[in-house]
């Protein structure tokens, strides 16, 4: 059965019908006329045309008068990864997701830390996208908060990105003639320029590659270092990410590590969760430190 020729709509209903086998154990037609709309003809069709196409997967028990999920259940619509299911909690408890529209049917008690988000203005990151699309000069008042300077920024953006905490925005820098990454909610005002980018150099740490490879910390002993390994997906006991140079230092962030720390030539090989760089001289190599 080639399952990627089956309508958008259809093959959604039956990712949740799994989802719901995969993490509830159940599944009926209640279920799926409140959360897509259908009605009940409709969730029946589709609950026996899934039924076809992965018989093994459920069985209908008629005390429940539901369909419940049989032990050799194998998914053919999701991944079955633990993620799918955390990424509805966290949706829920950012507020981009209300409780009537998340997946899980029964959700436990939970929390997550909420970062603070950082304000940028609706406009500011409309006038960004703008320029971007349009290959545009932008004049930029920009608060720094690694120089005094607040003289106004000649800047010709062509990205943006997030390090995890706050989104910026990719830009030469015409006065410096250096690409840089400039916060979104330091831009106090932007005004777009008569400047063409025919003279701005390409972003080669942008469209340039590094991998940062990733083991667990050597102290630790052997059976807390296999479990760590497991944790991070890793094989042959290290995990290999594959980076833009534009964002490593912001990855080494992300996984512990502070690229500012160094000890003797190198960054200090140390991350808050109890990992390391095996192929540091690379990374050292390809980091860029800016005062």
């Amino acid at each position: 059965m080639n399952y990627e020729s089956i309508k958008s709509g259809l093959r959604k209903r039956y990712e949740f019908i799994e989802f719901q086998l995969m993490w509830e154990g159940t599944i009926g037609r209640k279920l799926l006329t409140q959360k897509f709309g259908i009605s009940p003809q409709q969730a029946t069709l589709d609950l026996t045309s899934y039924l076809d196409l992965s018989p093994q997967n459920m069985i209908y028990d008629p005390r429940k008068r539901t369909y419940v999920a049989q032990q050799d259940f194998e998914p053919n619509f999701i991944k079955g990864e633990a993620s799918e299911y955390l990424m509805h909690l966290e949706m829920l408890h950012h507020g981009y997701r209300g409780r009537d529209e998340i997946w899980p049917a029964t959700p436990p008690k939970f929390d997550a830390v909420a970062v603070s988000a950082r304000k940028t203005n609706p406009v500011t990151l409309k006038s960004v996208l703008v320029a971007i699309r349009n290959k545009q000069c932008i004049e930029v008042e920009y608060v720094s908060l690694s120089s005094r300077s607040e003289a106004p920024r000649f800047l010709f953006p062509h990205a943006i990105a997030s390090d995890g905490h706050r989104w910026h925005m990719r830009a030469f820098d015409s006065e410096k003639e250096r690409y840089s990454d400039f916060v979104l909610s330091r831009i106090e005002a932007i005004t777009f320029k008569d400047c063409v980018d025919s003279e701005v150099p390409e972003d080669e740490c942008w469209s340039t590659y590094v991998n940062i490879g990733l083991k667990p910390d050597s102290a630790l002993n052997e059976r807390q270092q296999e479990r760590l390994q497991i944790e991070y997906g890793m094989e042959n006991g290290e995990l290999l990410i594959k980076v833009r140079k534009a964002m490593l230092f912001y990855y080494l962030r992300f996984y512990g590590f502070d690229p500012r720390e160094k000890e003797g030539s190198l960054m200090k090989n140390k991350s808050s969760f109890h990992l390391s760089i095996s192929n540091l001289e690379e990374v050292e190599a390809n980091l860029e430190r800016r005062n």
